[in-house]
């Protein structure tokens, strides 16, 4: 590398860490609180989480408790999930939004968001969350769009900020690159007592810099999956072979009559065909031409292994069951993109290894401030005293 270019490339790495450092950092910090937000969750709210099992234990209709759920809210929202354990002692969750896409914030734009945690057994309702200002959804939140709620400016601004940190992983990996007579410093720390801390702050940039490259490589590709629909239909067009594969299209009912409670026989038709599962997630998409969505979560495996039920509105019948081996290249691609982002790809093990190499990528912005300010500081120092 000569000189030359090493200083163009330096000046990159330090003028775009200064531009989404404050960025990086925060969007570091709270993917690392919501890393193991769901095991967290577990633990400190079993208030609303869990239920005594009755001798007779008879659970009421899934109907009746939507029904209770929507009336807390004098029937004004319509839900959006339904989360059902297979754990005999946990409570039934369902959920209610209401979004405003044309204001700016989370606050504007996320204008109701409730869950209602209710007994299967006895139909009551245990507790009622005001979601929208729960720690772990306000950390998610502000870790997805800084707070802003979804609109175009938020949307730019992650964006733009995930690509300058895919240019500075790979610019500071090459800046990194030791000769043969540096390559043993560089992989560790070798402190000696008269080490000073700027040089330790250095290193510390450096050597954790190399060790999180790929992880937070990864992190910020498959952020971008979300962040960006311009590579998120690049990765799957290539993934493809260089094709365009649109969505597998959902049969038409063939029932000619409506079900009375439609959510009574979805449940049933979903428990018959999937006994063994962890829990089912009922989505109702807001869209009114798209089917009631379940999908069935089974113990012991994770996110991306999920099976998809399509159930039509009107006669609660099964048109379509999608499994990941039924997708394409592309779909695949997606369906991993939560897994390998939050760690639970391989259980937690990686879990552990995305929460400290996030944790390490929020000290980069910082160490790497402190290396730009010391040298300016000690370049202000000798002007003065010439």
């Amino acid at each position: 590398m000569t000189k030359s270019f090493k200083k163009i490339l330096l000046n990159i790495h330090l003028w775009l860490g200064l531009a989404s450092g404050i960025i990086v950092f925060i969007v570091a910090i709270t993917g690392c609180i919501y890393v193991f937000s769901y095991d967290i969750k577990d633990l400190i709210y079993k208030d609303r989480n869990e239920v005594l099992v009755p001798k007779n234990a008879n659970r009421v209709p899934i109907s009746q408790l939507i029904k209770t759920a929507e009336n807390t809210f004098n029937n004004n929202y319509s839900f959006q999930n339904i989360v059902i354990s297979d754990a005999p002692n946990h409570s039934v969750s369902i959920s209610f939004t209401d979004v405003d896409d044309n204001t700016f914030g989370y606050h504007n734009y996320m204008s109701f968001y409730k869950t209602v945690y209710l007994n299967p057994y006895n139909g009551k309702i245990i507790y009622i969350e005001n979601t929208k200002w729960e720690f772990f959804n306000v950390a998610l939140a502000i870790h997805m769009n800084l707070f802003m709620g979804y609109n175009p400016v938020s949307h730019y601004i992650i964006a733009g900020a995930t690509w300058i940190f895919v240019i500075m992983l790979i610019s500071g990996l090459i800046l990194w690159w030791p000769k043969k007579s540096q390559r043993k410093q560089s992989f560790w720390f070798r402190w000696k007592k008269t080490s000073k801390w700027r040089r330790k702050n250095y290193d510390l940039h450096r050597v954790f810099g190399f060790y999180v490259f790929l992880i937070a490589l990864i992190l910020a590709l498959t952020g971008l999956m979300w962040a960006s629909k311009s590579f998120n239909s690049s990765v799957k067009w290539v993934a493809n072979g260089g094709k365009t594969m649109p969505y597998a299209a959902i049969s038409k009912p063939i029932k000619p009559t409506n079900a009375e409670q439609p959510f009574d026989a979805i449940l049933n038709t979903t428990k018959t065909k999937y006994p063994q599962f962890e829990y089912l997630l009922i989505r109702k998409h807001p869209k009114p031409s798209v089917p009631y969505i379940v999908r069935v979560y089974k113990k012991g495996e994770q996110n991306f292994k999920r099976t998809e039920l399509y159930f039509d509105r009107q006669t609660a019948e099964l048109l379509n069951t999608f499994k990941f081996s039924d997708k394409n290249n592309g779909e695949k691609i997606q369906a991993l993109n939560y897994d390998l982002h939050v760690g639970t790809i391989g259980g937690l093990p990686t879990q552990i290894v995305v929460f400290l190499v996030s944790l390490l990528i929020a000290s980069l912005p910082v160490t790497g401030f402190i290396i730009w300010y010391g040298r300016k500081n000690k370049k202000k120092k000798v002007l003065d005293n010439i």
